[in-house]
């Protein structure tokens, strides 16, 4: 069987590598962003250029959007010269952004009139998941449209999850975000809070990686991103997961849920981004409780 002609929406730093995967699968690709020099990237890897959202959808039979926030889906997919302006009935839009549920059933129910099919597929495994392809998706929608695409979902994750209907998978996704945000932001307090007492950086790694303590966040963001103090290096943008948690709030208002530990943790990233840590690795975030306490957490080399 041939494979499907794909659109791909949103070039970024998540996108550009998830594209080049399905250029590498052999799928014939027509790509847009804003940017023309992230489109130019992938044109050189084998990729067509679109001139619009609208031309994207014209000349696939699916579309893969992975934009910022919700205004950006709303606008590539209901917009003028948006995907539905140009895509023809029976085109699937498979919106893999981390947006609100809400917004993922809006887009869907406007595609539906149109005779158009959507996922909402969101992904978890940061920047090093879509280079090396083992991102982990989280399927909303129908589980036979899922099936039916699933291929092309195989080459850009590992694990893929079908979770329920449309708007789900964003609901599994900002969940998963809230609990980041609260970890990231504990790990942070108790590193600097060790540290200032006056223990080795090295010596609370190793015996908290032994201990209850331990976490994916810990083992993977205290050596990579706090000890080597690169905190610009390919990762998550702290400022997309303060967009996530205020998407979880957001959606805890609707449905009078208390979330106390993620509003804190929202106020928190909130404060590292006024103070300029947004476009920065969320790990991050510990610069802002070390320079209030006039400690760094760093290492050049982690005992084994």
């Amino acid at each position: 069987m041939a494979k499907k002609k794909i659109g791909f929406i949103g070039l970024g730093a998540m996108g550009n590598h998830m594209a080049k995967n399905l250029i590498k699968a052999g799928y014939d690709l027509t790509v847009h962003d804003l940017n023309p020099q992230a489109v130019k990237a992938i044109v050189s890897c084998g990729a067509k250029e679109a001139k619009s959202c609208a031309e994207v959808g014209k000349g696939v039979e699916v579309v893969l959007t992975m934009l910022p926030a919700d205004d950006e889906v709303k606008a590539v997919c209901l917009g003028q010269g948006g995907v539905l302006e140009g895509a023809k009935p029976g085109t699937v839009i498979i919106d893999m952004s981390s947006i609100a549920p809400h917004t993922s059933q809006l887009v869907a129910t406007e595609a539906r009139k149109k005779g158009i099919k959507f996922l909402d597929a969101p992904v978890s495994g940061g920047t090093v998941g879509a280079e090396k392809a083992t991102l982990t998706i989280m399927v909303g929608g129908d589980k036979a449209l899922l099936d039916e695409h699933m291929e092309i979902l195989q080459v850009m994750g590992k694990t893929i999850y079908h979770v329920g209907d449309v708007g789900m998978g964003v609901t599994v996704k900002m969940v998963n975000q809230m609990l980041l945000g609260i970890n990231l932001a504990g790990i942070a307090e108790a590193l600097v809070m060790g540290t200032k007492l006056g223990v080795a950086p090295e010596i609370l790694y190793k015996v908290i990686r032994a201990s209850s303590g331990n976490s994916f966040l810990f083992d993977h963001r205290v050596p990579n991103y706090i000890f080597t103090g690169n905190f610009t290096q390919p990762g998550f943008a702290l400022d997309l997961l303060r967009k996530d948690l205020g998407i979880a709030l957001e959606s805890a208002k609707a449905n009078k849920v208390p979330l106390f530990l993620t509003g804190q943790a929202y106020q928190y990233y909130t404060r590292a981004a006024a103070e300029g840590l947004g476009k920065k690795d969320m790990s991050a975030i510990i610069e802002l409780l070390e320079k209030t306490v006039g400690v760094e957490v760093r290492k050049g080399k982690v005992l084994n």
